[in-house]
């Protein structure tokens, strides 16, 4: 086969198929793309594919953030437009690039789907427009959605130990955690943190997020949150003591955070928390907070 092949994945920061490998054709004359090119989403056949196949509310907000530029005549340039033919990709199950974003050149794409049936790559080829028509380029891209298949195959199967590592936790992130769970009430040096765990604090921070679901500032706060709540029902200490032993810097600061995570004073949650005398069902106390649950967009 003369023409070009490749893998690409999505990259939502910058609205583009960013190609991660790819085998140039043998032929003279033909494509060749560095690993690390990216392609706008809405012109490249690998972008199409994979847009097609997230889930509608992803997808919605994706295409939303998207601003249409003509390459080329035949370049898709309006949102409308653009959800029309992600419909027809879904509904044929691959996408094309027919001169869309340069002259010439034709591209089929087909997303490569997870388990869950998100999309996680999207396979394509690549190759000058005479010498890939519309009947050989489908040709090529049966054999991309063999291949993808193939793929899916091999993820399923790998699905269920992929997930209970997660559940197990990477080393760096479960350091992290136990440092910080030893003494939550004391400030928090991130890079340190992570220098201890023998990575980077970028590498620290990334695996934190996606095994917890929320930062580490975040995940810390919680912790002290959930110490300062402790404190509220087991002593009598004032809400200025229970500040400064949960690390918060006074207790007009730490009432309004409080308030702000539990939807309580600290005051009212201790009234709620603790039973007046003579009451034989106090109120159920607030909900205390779980670092793990803690939701942060910083």
């Amino acid at each position: 086969m003369p023409e070009t092949f490749g893998l690409s994945v999505l990259d939502g920061k910058r609205l583009a198929s960013l190609v991660v490998s790819s085998f140039r054709g043998p032929d003279y004359v033909c494509f060749a793309f560095e690993d690390g090119t990216a392609t706008p989403l809405y012109t490249s056949a690998p972008g199409k594919a994979f847009v097609a196949a997230l889930p509608d509310k992803r997808r919605a907000a994706l295409i939303k953030r998207i601003r249409f530029k003509r390459l080329t005549p035949n370049t898709i340039t309006d949102g409308r437009s653009f959800e029309a033919e992600l419909a027809r990709i879904r509904k044929a199950g691959y996408a094309t690039d027919l001169s869309e974003e340069i002259e010439g050149c034709h591209c089929g794409g087909v997303a490569v789907l997870d388990a869950k049936r998100i999309p996680v790559a999207a396979l394509w080829v690549s190759g000058i427009g005479k010498r890939l028509p519309p009947k050989k380029l489908l040709h090529c891209i049966r054999l991309l959605q063999t291949a993808a298949r193939g793929i899916e195959r091999v993820l399923a199967q790998t699905a269920p130990a992929r997930q209970a590592a997660t559940r197990a936790g990477t080393p760096c992130v479960a350091a992290a955690r136990e440092r910080l769970a030893a003494h939550p009430e004391q400030p928090a040096d991130y890079a340190a943190l992570a220098k201890a765990a023998g990575v980077s604090y970028s590498t620290l921070r990334t695996a934190f997020r996606a095994e917890t679901g929320t930062t580490l500032g975040q995940y810390h706060l919680g912790l002290r949150i959930a110490l300062a709540c402790g404190l509220l029902v087991r002593t009598g200490l004032s809400v200025t003591s229970v500040a400064e032993r949960a690390g918060f810097c006074n207790q007009k600061h730490f009432s309004a955070i409080f308030k702000r995570k539990t939807g309580w004073s600290p005051l009212a949650y201790r009234r709620r928390a603790r039973p007046s005398p003579g009451t034989a069902h106090p109120a159920r106390p607030a909900r205390r907070p779980h670092p793990e649950r803690e939701r942060s967009h910083g």
